[in-house]
């Protein structure tokens, strides 16, 4: 008799599971649309929608007549961030877009002798004006868990899972110290990170009164060079991941930080047009360049060394304009 209910049951939960599909993609939509706005760096926001066996494991201690309404993380949604400080902004974007029916702080359920993690558990429906929208339609009593945590804590969650540690009743004795241990350890990196991360805001703000003069400027590293791209460049597009190859060209051309802003200024005044001819010749829009492709606009224009070492790899018109608007610097010298 039970199979059959429980058989009945995962019929009735198949049911709804199309449901729950579009519930899962119109919070991740909403969700991504937020981040985007707000400026939040995320490493990632995960979904899933519970498996038929974990479903039966958590009902049956409940007994099958459950509803599903007693279930509230049937759509489980996670946000993990860089930054302790961005948990407290994703909090609140949670709390001001979704109707918050429950939320918890894990580190709270805590005390000072246990292991643990912290991460921010929220049950939420959509409100009312976003289930007005088509894609939302009929979603209406239909909860989702959301959980933001940092990446540290996501990594400690799920080692200690794998460990099949969640409480401290679950650990040997002869392990409990270790665990301590590391999970303070864990905390102590995140808050870490925080600092590095408002002292490279800082650093970053000393370049911005170029106006006390080019030797003030310190050396050249991808938090200097990201300061030069806010004061000359800031509208260009970039992805931090081709910076260390940025800053290798920038050593290979025989500059260092000061060097490198010197010579911007220096080839400031035909950047524009260079970039105009390039665009025109391509076929493209402006602006045709990234902030890398500014940059090794300005090595060619103002490095022999960097220039002449890859003119070989050049197409023809790209060689032809570098050495028309090298010349024209060189004249107005």
């Amino acid at each position: 008799m039970a199979e059959l209910r429980a058989s009945d049951f995962i019929l009735q939960y198949r049911d709804i599971k199309p449901k729950l599909k579009r519930l899962e993609t119109n919070f991740l939509t909403a969700l991504n649309d937020m981040v985007v706005q707000e400026g939040i760096p995320i490493f990632a926001i995960e979904s899933r929608i519970k498996e038929e066996d974990s479903l039966l494991e958590k009902v049956a201690r409940k007994g099958y007549e459950a509803r599903f309404e007693s279930v509230e993380d049937l759509c489980g949604i996670r946000v993990i961030c860089y930054y302790q400080a961005d948990i407290d902004k994703l909090c609140k974007l949670i709390d001001d877009e979704f109707h918050v029916i429950s939320k918890e702080d894990k580190q709270d359920e805590l005390g000072d002798s246990q292991f643990g993690y912290r991460s921010f558990h929220y049950v939420v429906k959509l409100k009312e004006e976003w289930l007005a929208h088509p894609s939302a339609r009929g979603l209406d009593g239909f909860k989702a868990e959301i959980q933001v945590r940092t990446m540290l804590m996501h990594t400690w969650s799920a080692i200690s899972h794998k460990l099949l540690y969640k409480r401290v009743s679950d650990v040997p004795p002869q392990l409990l110290r270790k665990l301590n241990r590391l999970s303070a350890l864990i905390e102590l990196a995140d808050e870490q990170f925080d600092s590095i991360k408002d002292m490279k805001v800082e650093y970053k703000n000393d370049f911005s009164k170029l106006d006390q003069g080019f030797d003030n400027l310190g050396d050249l590293n991808s938090d200097s060079l990201l300061a030069l791209r806010d004061i000359y460049f800031s509208k260009r597009e970039h992805d931090d991941k081709y910076i260390p190859g940025l800053l290798e060209d920038i050593r290979d051309a025989g500059f260092d930080l000061k060097d490198l802003a010197k010579n911007i200024e220096y080839a400031m005044p035909v950047l524009e047009e260079l970039e105009r001819e390039s665009a025109e010749y391509k076929e493209l829009e402006l602006p045709m360049w990234s902030f890398s492709g500014v940059i090794r606009a300005v090595l060619d224009l103002t490095s022999d060394q960097f220039f002449y070492g890859r003119e070989h790899m050049l197409p023809d018109y790209i060689k032809a304009s570098r050495h028309k608007y090298r010349d024209i610097l060189k004249a107005q010298k």
